[in-house]
C-alpha cells in the first residue's frame, strides 16, 4: 500500500529540510567562498556573454571560454605590471613614510613636553618602537612575503579551480539551472516565482555590477587626482580606494583617511604647499568625489534598488563580518537587500485577504463568458452562482471545458446552485458545489399561508 503525506506533513518535511540545509551551509561557510565568488562572477559576466552570443550567434560555451581567456589575459597583464610596483611602494612605506611619521611625532611630543609637564611621562622611544613594529608588519603583509605564500598553497590552488569551474558553469548553464528550479515548483506558483526572482535579480545584479563599475571609476578618478597632486604611493592608494568602495559607509571614509594621512606625512609637497595644505586639498577632493558618486554615479549605475537605512547597513556589516569575515563584510548589504525583498513578498501574501469573485450564471452563454475570462484572472477565487434552469444536460461539454480552463489558470473554482441539474453537472466534472434547496415560489407561499 502506497503511503502518502498530508499537506501539513509535506510542509513539515519541507521546512525541516530547509532548516537542515541552512545549518549545513552555516557549518560549511568557510568552504563556500569559491562558490559565492562564482555566483558574483556569473552575475557580472553573464549579461556580457549573453550579449556577445546574441550578436555572434556562436555557441554560448565558445563565447564564455573566449571571454574568460580575455579576462584572464587582462588580469595577468595587470598582475605582471602592477604587483611589482605595489610591492615596491609597500617597501617604501617602511623605509620612508614610517621614519617620517616617527620624526613628526617625536618633534610634536618634544614640543608638548616643553609646554605641558604631563607629557614628560610619555616614553618617546617606546612609542617609536611600536610604530616601527606596526610599519614593518604592514609592509611584510602587503609586500614580498604575502603574495608568494598565497600562491604557493595547495588549498588556494584548489579553491581557484573550484571558483573557475563553478563560475564558468553558472555563466553558461545558469539560466537552465534556474529553469530547473522553476519547473520543480507547482505551476500554480510560477507567476509569483517569476515576479519574486525578477525583483531579486534586479536588485542583486544591479548592486554587484554597479559596485564593480564603482571600483573602476573611483580607482581611476582618485589616481588621476593623486597623481596630479604628486601624492606618494598614488597607485596603491587609488587601488585601495576603489576596493574600499565595496564596504558601504565605512569604506569611502577609510580610503579618504588613508590618502590624507599619506599626504600629511610625505617628505615633500607640490606647488610650494605645506603638507597640511596638501592633506587639506586631498581631503576636499575625496569629499567632492564622494558627493559626485552619491549624486550621479550611484543613482545611474546602481539605481534605487537597495533601500536600507544607515542603522540597518551598519548592523548587517557587523553581523556579516562576524559570520563570514571579509566576504561577509562585502556581501552583507546586498544579501540584506534581497532578504528584505523576500520578507516583504511573503508578508504581503500572509496579510492579504482572500477575495472571492462571485459570478452569476443565468444561462449557458454566461458560463461561457466567465470561462473565457479565466486566462486573465490567474490564481483568483471564483464562485459560480448558477440559477435554476440555467444549464441542461446538453451543457456537460461546456461545464467540462470551464473546469479545464480554471485548472489551466490555477483558479480556485466552486459553484453554488439550487438547481439539481447544474449541481450534478458541476459535481460530475470535479467543481466543488453546494446545492441549495430552491426558493419557494409565490404559489407555494400562498398554499403555506392558507394552510
Amino acid at each position: 500500500m502506497e503511503v502518502t503525506l498530508s499537506a501539513r506533513a509535506r510542509a513539515t518535511v519541507i521546512w525541516i529540510g530547509v532548516a537542515l540545509l541552512l545549518v549545513v551551509l552555516y557549518l560549511a561557510r568557510h568552504a563556500l567562498a569559491p562558490f559565492v565568488w562564482a555566483v558574483i562572477t556569473a552575475y557580472l559576466f553573464h549579461p556580457i556573454v549573453a550579449f556577445i552570443q546574441r550578436k555572434t550567434r556562436l555557441p554560448k560555451q565558445v563565447v564564455a571560454l573566449a571571454f574568460y581567456i580575455f579576462v584572464g589575459f587582462v588580469i595577468y597583464s595587470a598582475v605582471v605590471n602592477l604587483v611589482p610596483l605595489l610591492i615596491s611602494q609597500s617597501e617604501q612605506v617602511q623605509r620612508q613614510l614610517v621614519p617620517a611619521v616617527l620624526r613628526d611625532i617625536d618633534s610634536w611630543l618634544q614640543h608638548r613636553k616643553a609646554i605641558d609637564p604631563r607629557f614628560e611621562q610619555i616614553d618617546i622611544a617606546a612609542v617609536n618602537d611600536r610604530i616601527r613594529l606596526f610599519g614593518r608588519q604592514a609592509a611584510e603583509l602587503a609586500g614580498t612575503e604575502a603574495i608568494p605564500l598565497l600562491f604557493s598553497t595547495l588549498t588556494f590552488a584548489i579553491e581557484v579551480f573550484i571558483y573557475l569551474f563553478s563560475s564558468f558553469y553558472l555563466v553558461v548553464f545558469g539560466p537552465r539551472f534556474m529553469q530547473t528550479l522553476r519547473d520543480a515548483i507547482n505551476r500554480k506558483y510560477h507567476c509569483e516565482y517569476d515576479r519574486l526572482m525578477t525583483d531579486v535579480n534586479t536588485t542583486l545584479g544591479a548592486y554587484l555590477r554597479g559596485q564593480a563599475l564603482l571600483v573602476v571609476i573611483m580607482s581611476t578618478a582618485s589616481y588621476v587626482a593623486l597623481h596630479i597632486l604628486d601624492v606618494d604611493y598614488a597607485l596603491s592608494i587609488a587601488i585601495a580606494t576603489g576596493f574600499l568602495e565595496l564596504i558601504p559607509l565605512i569604506g569611502p571614509w577609510t580610503a579618504g583617511g588613508i590618502a590624507v594621512t599619506i599626504a600629511l606625512f610625505q617628505t615633500t609637497a607640490p606647488f610650494g604647499w605645506s603638507n597640511t595644505s596638501l592633506a587639506l586639498v586631498v581631503g576636499l577632493i575625496y569629499f567632492a568625489l564622494r558627493q559626485l558618486e552619491d549624486a550621479f554615479v550611484i543613482p545611474l549605475v546602481i539605481g534605487r534598488f537597495v533601500h536600507l537605512n544607515p542603522f540597518t547597513v551598519i548592523f548587517v556589516l557587523v553581523t556579516g563580518t562576524a559570520l563570514a569575515g571579509p566576504l561577509g563584510l562585502i556581501l552583507s548589504v546586498p544579501i540584506a537587500a534581497v532578504a528584505k525583498i523576500v520578507i516583504q513578498f511573503f508578508h504581503a501574501k500572509i496579510v492579504a485577504r482572500s477575495v472571492r469573485h462571485v459570478e452569476p450564471v443565468r444561462s449557458a452563454e454566461d458560463l461561457r463568458r466567465v470561462a473565457q475570462s479565466f486566462a486573465s484572472r490567474s490564481n483568483a477565487t471564483i464562485v459560480l452562482m448558477i440559477e435554476t434552469h440555467a444549464l441542461t444536460w446538453a451543457d456537460l461539454p461546456l461545464v467540462q471545458e470551464t473546469f479545464a480552463l480554471a485548472e489551466a489558470s490555477f483558479i480556485d473554482l466552486s459553484a453554488v446552485t439550487p438547481d439539481g441539474v447544474a449541481g450534478s453537472l458541476a459535481t460530475a466534472v470535479g467543481i466543488p458545489t453546494a446545492t441549495l434547496p430552491p426558493a419557494p415560489t409565490a404559489a407555494h407561499e400562498s398554499m403555506l399561508a392558507m394552510g
